[in-house]
């Protein structure tokens, strides 16, 4: 049971929470309920107060969140501005030490698949929301991760722009 306090106040009681490879999961609710302290937990930025994280029956609850198989996509998309497009994407896989001509595989497939092909080295202020949400996109998967937690990562997006990027998503995974 997955339980989470900030001081006296219990913000998460007593959650148990299954997924399956290869299954979405949505968590709804209204703002303040928890839902991004779930995911918080999960990727392990914040500790649960009880319970276990587990991924694949392996323990992750006090591993820190570098060496967990999960990868993060944010609201806010956490791009490195002072890199360009190519390099944004290349930063985990050269922190999980991924052979150079491995790399340059993955990203090559990756940037197919987002629709960034020729925009390797744009700089990200250079890009629109759309194309930086796209190297988000890409960035969190092209590491195989095992979990992808999406913490409202659409939600700056105008509508055809969320529609074409969310079904990238789905169809990338």
């Amino acid at each position: 049971d997955y339980s989470k306090n900030y001081g006296l106040k219990k913000i998460i009681k007593n959650i148990n929470l299954e997924v399956y490879k290869g299954e979405f999961l949505t968590l709804l609710g209204p703002s303040g309920c928890g839902k991004t302290t779930i995911l918080r937990s999960i990727a392990g930025f914040d500790e649960p107060s009880s319970g276990r994280i587990l991924i694949d029956d392996e323990d992750m609850t006090k591993l820190p969140p570098y060496k967990r198989p999960i990868n993060t996509l944010f609201q806010n998309y956490a791009l490195f501005p002072n890199m360009n497009v190519y390099q944004n994407i290349e930063f985990g896989l050269k922190m999980n030490k991924i052979p150079e001509i491995e790399r340059k595989k993955r990203i090559k497939h990756i940037l197919k698949v987002v629709n960034l092909e020729g925009f390797e080295y744009k700089k990200i202020n250079e890009l629109s929301g759309g194309q930086q949400q796209r190297v988000s996109i890409a960035r969190g998967i092209v590491n195989n991760p095992k979990v992808l937690l999406l913490d409202e990562p659409f939600s700056a997006l105008d509508y055809q722009t969320r529609l074409a990027v969310a079904d990238d998503v789905y169809q990338i995974i």
